[in-house]
């Protein structure tokens, strides 16, 4: 072999050093993933909360307009009641104790319409996922929001997302 072609070998990768630059790769591969997950939990998280409070707004603006009703003869308002039409929105099929006058749902969850304010569970094909939000009117005073998580990682995600003051699985903004 000549000295030139010894040289255009000396110049390679050995086996080594490309599976280091492989490992490294996978390894910030494997960060990075599990941050964009967290980023599009936090943002599902977030559309949640827009659904159930321009909801539950439509509930206030209801009890507003229909100031006839007493605290004790209060009724929840169904669904078509209400001034708002959420996107894409469609029959409930994972809580079946709500009747779909009083239930919609979302791409990611269902909003439900209680006596005492609004449910909103996070969903995922037909079944309930990580948490679950309570939104209480204004007419509930004394009631905070809480993020009610079903495991660890809803428990997790509802304090990250500021709902900090937690105990049993129930969290609620300070």
């Amino acid at each position: 072999m000549n000295s030139n072609a010894k040289r255009l070998l000396a110049k390679g990768f050995t086996l080594t050093e490309l599976m280091a630059v492989v490992i490294i790769i996978a390894i910030l591969a494997g960060i990075g993933f599990g941050s964009y997950k967290k980023s599009v939990e936090r943002s599902h998280f977030t559309e949640g909360l827009v659904a159930g409070n321009t909801v539950l707004e439509a509930v206030n603006r209801y009890y507003y307009d229909n100031p006839d009703l007493s605290a004790a003869a209060r009724k929840r308002p169904k669904m078509d009641y209400l001034d708002v039409d959420l996107s894409n929105a469609k029959a409930c099929t994972v809580v079946s104790s709500a009747s779909s006058d009083y239930c919609r749902r979302t791409r990611y969850f269902e909003v439900i319409i209680y006596d005492w304010g609004v449910q909103v569970n996070r969903v995922q094909g037909n079944s309930n996922k990580d948490y679950y939000f309570y939104l209480y009117p204004d007419f509930a005073g004394r009631y905070t929001d809480q993020c009610i998580s079903r495991n660890d990682a809803g428990a997790d995600l509802c304090k990250s997302m500021g709902y900090t003051s937690c105990s049993a699985g129930k969290c609620s903004k300070p």
